[in-house]
């Protein structure tokens, strides 16, 4: 399927982006709900105990109803936070209970765990990541909003930590440029399909 042949990472995520930002609220939830029911009747998904979240922005993929439904599957959610080191930014990973009361507004105003609420935790607990992106392809890469966090902290977790990238199919690209750096994600769930 794919949109257009674009080059260069920079035009694929704003071209991403401006398409995503299209997405009426209306749609955003429709489609979220479809993205949240696929994820949880995944085999590895059932299989996966500790499951990392990320808290939705700017028409991002719903991410609430995911969150409750681990909570009501007996599941741990852990969440991420960017955290700065010697000016070197990278994630931390925190379980949480509630995000109602346990979330604030962090970088980028995007919703983050409260520190002094939460537990942190060693990233290699968590049995699948729910990844978000900018965009992706059909050979599982995924471009993100060009920090690198993502993909550093993929890189710290176990082999077996299952990495599952979800948008929407209009964010599905023909082919993303890669670099040494990025990590291939497990599948990508859209309201479409599922790309393993």
């Amino acid at each position: 399927m794919g949109v257009v042949f674009l080059e260069d990472k920079k035009e694929i995520r704003k071209k991403a982006l401006e398409l995503r930002r299209e997405l009426l609220e209306k749609e955003v939830l429709e489609k979220s709900k479809i993205i949240t029911s696929k994820i949880t009747t995944l085999k590895e998904f059932l299989e996966s105990k500790n499951i990392m979240v990320y808290m939705d922005f700017s028409n991002e993929v719903s991410t609430k109803l995911l969150i409750e439904k681990c909570f009501k599957m007996g599941k741990k959610v852990f969440l991420p936070l960017v955290s700065y080191q010697s000016k070197r930014r990278y994630l931390e990973v925190y379980e949480v209970t509630d995000i109602e009361n346990q979330v604030s507004k962090g970088t980028y105003g995007v919703l983050e765990p409260m520190r002094d609420l939460t537990k942190k935790v060693d990233g290699k607990v968590i049995d699948m990541v729910v990844v978000p992106g900018v965009a992706f392809d059909e050979k599982r890469n995924r471009i993100g909003y060009g920090a690198g966090y993502y993909d550093t902290f993929l890189k710290s977790t176990r082999k077996e930590c299952y990495k599952v990238g979800i948008g929407f199919e209009l964010q599905i690209f023909c082919h993303i440029p890669t670099e040494e750096h990025d990590v291939p994600l497990d599948m990508i769930v859209t309201e479409k399909r599922i790309i393993r």
